[in-house]
């Protein structure tokens, strides 16, 4: 019987986080226009990527994102997504752009952040520390 309790409270928690987990996705396509009108994802048409140091599905991504001016359709590369990014962005068989664009949006960021992405010609600006 305690096993079975046990069992029981571990599928309530994963249904719980699953439930915030959507929730967050949701609210996060939510901010889509507002983040577009704010000009977020113009950063990802300025800023270069390079291509040689940075995360190779991430900068294939963006290249994707530039080439199609923003306008994210089904075909769109899903490689610097989670598994679990992947499933909702299709939700039910429908792809979410705006979603997906939110995601590209954080991961870029993040990406920077922990040095898996780097600015092309980004040492080139760089001042000389003599």
């Amino acid at each position: 019987m305690i096993t079975k309790q046990n069992n029981q409270h571990s599928t309530s928690n994963e249904l719980y986080d699953e439930i915030r987990y959507i929730t967050f996705c949701n609210a996060l396509e939510k901010k889509y226009k507002q983040a577009k009108k704010q000009g977020l994802f113009e950063i990802l048409k300025v800023l270069k990527l390079d291509k040689k140091h940075s995360d190779k599905n991430l900068a294939q991504a963006i290249d994707y994102f530039n080439e199609k001016d923003g306008v994210i359709k089904n075909d769109a590369p899903m490689g610097f997504l989670t598994e679990r990014e992947k499933s909702i962005v299709n939700q039910d068989k429908k792809f979410r752009p705006d979603l997906y664009c939110m995601f590209l949006s954080q991961k870029f960021s993040e990406a920077i952040e922990n040095k898996s992405a780097f600015i092309q010609d980004s040492f080139k600006y760089s001042f000389d520390s003599k």
